[in-house]
């Protein structure tokens, strides 16, 4: 069985904590300003939510990244790319509505989440990692 390397995982698993920090701040601190480049209204009490939502995952997905076990990565990773699929469809919709900052960012980010997410899992199944590791 040959070696899956870890840093596909830990990149993905990485950029998106950092990427999910930055709109907690936003969404938590400047929800005003966070709305006004998007298509929805603002509503800080939801957008907290989303802020409490972004930062309890951002701290799971670099926990999972400082661990060794490649198993735990591949199914924070698959997480990440369902998620990201997701999200992306529901910022797309925004951006098909009227073409705001934010959605057309955050399509593009989470197609390119979805993407090194799957990219990720097929690393690990070309490696035959999941004939012994997942169950």
């Amino acid at each position: 069985m040959r070696s899956v390397k870890k840093w596909p995982f830990n990149l993905l698993l990485l950029a998106w904590s950092t990427t999910a920090i930055c709109a907690a701040i936003s969404h938590l601190c400047m929800p005003e300003w966070t709305a006004h480049y998007t298509t929805w209204q603002s509503s800080p009490y939801w957008q907290r939510e989303i802020g409490y939502f972004d930062l309890l995952l951002s701290s799971a997905f670099i926990w999972v990244a400082r661990q060794d076990d490649v198993s735990l990565k591949i199914k924070a990773c698959g997480a990440i790319a369902c998620l990201s699929l997701a999200l992306g469809t529901n910022h797309l919709q925004g951006w098909l509505a009227e073409a705001q900052v934010f959605h057309v960012v955050f399509t593009l980010g989470n197609l390119l989440a979805l993407a090194w997410g799957v990219g990720c899992i097929l690393h690990a199944k070309k490696a035959d990692f999941f004939k012994n590791a997942i169950r």
